[in-house]
């Protein structure tokens, strides 16, 4: 620990000459550590700079994959057709004829209506087990216990023991209470039977076959003619009768065909292709700024003369160099300074002329397309060329730091050292100043 006395016997300021030491001794190593520790960081946050445009570059490029390269479908039904629709770009262009016949519905069962007491409370229908089952398959059995059976807590008994197979829900009226019972299936198989036994029998009037509970709405399927051709469904999506297409069902209108026309629809494919330009031409400006020569009062970019971003411009001005007469045919140019403008007129000739011209450019296994993404991943990957040095320059960080602290604790050796050599000067000289004293004393004192 470093000793901080101040002069203690002649005055010599000691704290005020090591710190002069000091900052003499330190300055110039300070000065090169922080100036190398400081251009470090600067390196370390273009890196990271140019990952991330990179990587957007790269996400850009794979939109593309699979369907991406490929024109969307729009599926536009007749006016005041029962259905919605939407297509895949899988699905075929052209029109199809379809005529909702029936609507899916839930199976809903409604009771005889109760009436109040005198007091305004619900009598006790009963209880006793009521076997609820949908669609002949297992029932399950709810239990009414005794003093437990008016309609509110049978309702509520439903719906806690049966509730992922029916809703149960009590409508107050002029009349009296009303239970309904709806199966959450739709279609015929979400039939609902009720059978009830046990109990003191007031159950039965709940009993599908022999009470008094009657249907609200039948279970009904779906059922839709498509081009002459019927399909039965158990909901109102079908996701599977036209190829690419997913028909979601709104209005029964028997015998009455609408028209569906599928045509084509670029625009999504446009907006991925204009993603891809802006993409590149983010990743060209940023790698130009950050690579800057500077000088003239320019001020250089943080990776000025570094190979990295020389090598990652050229890899990425060859790969459309390389592919310049095929993009030229979607409309794709590069302007002077290197970046991507998009002819939107000459594009949509190229798709009308061709379908998967796209495809055939940016596609997984195009040459343009294989070729940037291949660059990209060698560029990006976990042994490609940005993480290398992001990694060469975190291991740089950690030299820099043992530097600092070596330096450091180099400086307070020093300071200690200084420390007890001017203390004890000062002690030295405030001995002497005593004996200079002394002697004074003694000569005054032969003089008498």
């Amino acid at each position: 620990m470093a000793i901080t006395a101040t002069g203690i016997g002649s005055g010599l300021d000691v704290n005020s000459i090591v710190s002069q030491l000091m900052s003499a001794e330190r300055a110039p190593t300070d000065k090169r550590l922080t100036a190398a520790e400081q251009d470090t960081k600067s390196q370390i946050s273009a890196f990271g700079t140019l990952s991330s445009v990179l990587s957007s570059l790269q996400s850009a490029l794979q939109k593309f994959n699979g369907q991406g390269s490929l024109s969307g479908r729009k599926a536009t039904p007749a006016s005041g057709a029962g259905f919605t629709a939407s297509a895949s770009s899988g699905a075929a262009a052209g029109r199809y004829m379809i005529s909702v016949e029936s609507l899916a519905q839930a199976h809903r069962l409604q009771s005889a209506a109760v009436a109040r007491n005198p007091d305004g409370s619900q009598p006790q229908l009963g209880y006793g087990t009521l076997s609820i089952s949908i669609g002949g398959g297992d029932a399950v059995d709810v239990s009414i216990a005794s003093g437990s059976g008016s309609l509110n807590a049978i309702r509520d008994a439903i719906n806690a023991q049966a509730g992922d197979k029916v809703a149960a829900t009590v409508v107050s009226g002029d009349s009296g209470d009303v239970l309904f019972i709806a199966s959450r299936t739709t279609g015929t198989a979400g039939a609902v039977a009720i059978t009830a036994s046990g109990g003191d029998g007031g159950l039965a009037a709940l009993d599908t076959t022999s009470g008094t509970i009657t249907t609200k709405d039948a279970a009904q399927d779906a059922q839709v003619v498509i081009d002459g051709i019927t399909r039965t469904a158990k909901g109102n999506t079908l996701s599977d009768a036209i190829s690419g297409i997913t028909l979601t069902l709104t209005k029964a209108d028997p015998g009455n065909p609408y028209a569906l026309d599928v045509s084509e629809d670029a625009s999504s494919l446009k907006a991925t292709l204009n993603g891809f330009v802006s993409a590149y031409n983010a990743a060209l400006t940023q790698i130009r700024s950050l690579s800057a020569a500077g000088g003239e009062g320019a001020t250089a970019g943080p990776l000025s003369g570094d190979a990295t971003t020389r090598s990652i411009q050229q890899t990425l001005r060859n790969a459309i160099g390389g592919s310049y007469q095929s993009l030229s045919t979607l409309g794709l140019k590069t302007a002077v300074d290197g970046t991507l403008t998009l002819d939107s007129s000459k594009l949509d000739a190229a798709l009308a002329s061709d379908p998967n011209a796209i495809k055939k450019v940016f596609g997984e296994t195009a040459d343009f397309g294989k070729g940037l993404r291949d660059n990209l991943q060698n560029l990006l990957g976990d042994q490609g060329l940005v993480p290398s040095r992001q990694k060469s320059l975190d291991d740089r960080t950690k030299a820099q730091a043992k530097q600092r602290a070596d330096f450091e604790d180099r400086m307070t050796r020093l300071e200690d050292s200084y420390r007890r050599q001017f203390t004890a000067l000062d002690t030295m000289m405030a001995q002497l100043q005593g004996t200079s004293n002394f002697v004074s004393q003694q000569i005054s004192l032969l003089n008498k």
